[in-house]
């Protein structure tokens, strides 16, 4: 690749991207959660979704024309990533700041949520996002040489904007078992859509999700559920983390093939840190 077609790629990277702060606060959706915490889920709407054969991915687009993206957008998620494929290139360190808070999670009917209530904040060049919540999806979404990891995490931020990006932590058995996850999961209050734990007393520490290594793959992206808004920005962290295969089956139980297949990768660029 030419010296001047990657710095135009850079360039493209590093602006905020346009489209999503006008669409309003998409950071709610990008689970396919409710707007708001503990909205219901009492009956499906006509264009509710899920992850079936009658109203999953490939049947989005025809659920409501909103959500026409899934279907003929040029720039969705998640994508396989190729590392023999990614260019390496001079890009800012990703700095996450998960200060310990209290625990509020919903079982959205999607997924389970855990929505950050107090000051959490990434930070990439000059751009700061707030942290909204995080989720879970198994297997995983994206893939790495066309495989997919055990489970994965969807860090959701949004900066003062409404420029979304997306941190996402992979996770592969072992037998180190993650303490935070594990306290997590062994609620019995999240079984059923709209259940919801909210616990003032209880500090709940997100930075004990993240790996040692901040190294990303990041790409140009979308939502990976309706209605699949292009323009966020995706950072795929390349050191994954461990679960027990019983935190695994647990994870399974709720929710499990909450996953969107791949989406073509069409003319993007994968990059990484050098």
């Amino acid at each position: 690749m030419n010296v001047s077609r990657l710095g135009l790629l850079l360039l493209v990277l590093l602006l905020p991207i346009r489209g999503v702060a006008e669409q309003g606060d998409l950071s709610r959706q990008a689970d396919g959660g409710p707007k708001g915490p503990g909205e219901g889920h009492a009956e499906a709407a006509e264009d509710e979704w899920d992850y079936s054969r009658e109203r999953g991915p490939a049947r989005w687009a025809a659920l409501d024309p909103s959500y026409v993206l899934a279907r003929v957008g040029g720039s969705q998620s998640p994508i396989d990533i190729v590392p023999s494929e990614v260019i390496g290139a001079d890009l800012p360190e990703l700095v996450l700041d998960y200060s310990p808070q209290p625990l509020h999670v919903i079982n959205n009917g999607h997924t389970i949520e855990v929505i950050s209530t107090a000051t959490a904040t990434m930070r990439f060049g000059d751009r700061v996002y707030k942290l909204r919540q995080f989720h879970f999806h198994a297997p995983s979404e994206h893939t790495i040489d066309g495989r997919p990891a055990e489970v994965e995490i969807h860090f959701v931020h949004a900066d003062g904007e409404g420029h979304l990006a997306v941190v996402a932590v992979l996770f592969e058995e072992g037998e180190a078992e993650s303490p935070e996850i594990g306290s997590l999961l062994k609620t019995d209050a999240l079984t059923e859509p709209g259940d919801e734990l909210v616990d003032e007393d209880r500090l709940f520490d997100f930075q004990r999700f993240l790996p040692d290594s901040l190294d990303y793959y990041t790409y140009e992206g979308s939502l990976t559920t309706p209605p699949a808004t292009e323009g966020v920005r995706w950072f795929v962290l390349r050191e994954t983390m461990h679960l027990s295969r019983e935190q695994i089956e647990i994870i399974d139980r709720v929710y499990y093939s909450n996953n969107r297949p791949t989406q073509p990768r069409n003319l993007r660029f994968v990059l990484t840190r050098r």
